[in-house]
């Protein structure tokens, strides 16, 4: 049995909801547009958010044992908000390169080269993306404001320059997320308090 984490008035934890609705997406994506199964059920890891001159420091380090395209994107309530880069959250999507290529075919997407590393980070960032949309059309779904989404940016390994995010978080989820009995796909989200549609 799960145990649902609470917050510290004993309510539903909504960054946890806000997980597991990330997890679902991932879930049915990959069935419904590819026909892959987890072989067990997405695994959730709270951890510190590692910061560096106010963003999350973002690496591939213990995610794969070899080369790893990494895709964020960032939410804002507002568009004025984008502008002057004031994040609410962040999605962080990981994979490995040789799996990279069997999940966009798997997806009918156009094949890629994966000694194109250009290509490589396009594929990563379509599929984030994918789960982005998703993601927020789920929240709009739950009386959440309709978020404000950046376009992706692809990365190899590691950012450098980090990611934006609510500085007022400290935490945030990893998912990991299982294919063939093997780690194939890890998420991060880390999102703050969303308002509301009243």
């Amino acid at each position: 049995m799960v145990k649902i984490p609470l917050d510290d008035n004993d309510q539903l934890d909504e960054r946890y909801i806000q997980a597991l609705m990330l997890a679902r997406v991932v879930k049915r994506i990959l069935k419904k547009r590819a026909n892959i199964d987890l072989s067990s059920n997405p695994k959730f890891i709270v951890k510190p958010i590692a910061e560096f001159m106010n963003r999350i420091r973002v690496s591939s380090l213990n995610k794969f044992d070899e080369t790893t395209y990494i895709s964020t994107i960032n939410f804002y309530k507002t568009r004025g908000d984008m502008e002057k880069h004031d994040a609410l959250g962040a999605l962080i999507i990981y994979i490995g390169q040789s799996y990279l290529v069997e999940l966009i075919r798997k997806l009918n997407y156009p094949d890629v080269d994966e000694d194109d590393p250009e290509a490589m980070l396009d594929s990563i960032g379509t599929f984030c993306n994918l789960i982005a949309g998703n993601f927020k059309a789920g929240l709009t779904q739950l009386g959440y404001i309709e978020l404000i989404m950046s376009h992706f940016s692809g990365y190899e390994n590691k950012v450098l320059m980090g990611i934006e995010f609510s500085p007022n978080e400290t935490q945030m989820y990893e998912i990991q997320f299982e294919i063939d009995g093997q780690r194939r796909i890890v998420a991060e989200i880390s999102m703050g308090s969303i308002p509301l549609d009243n």
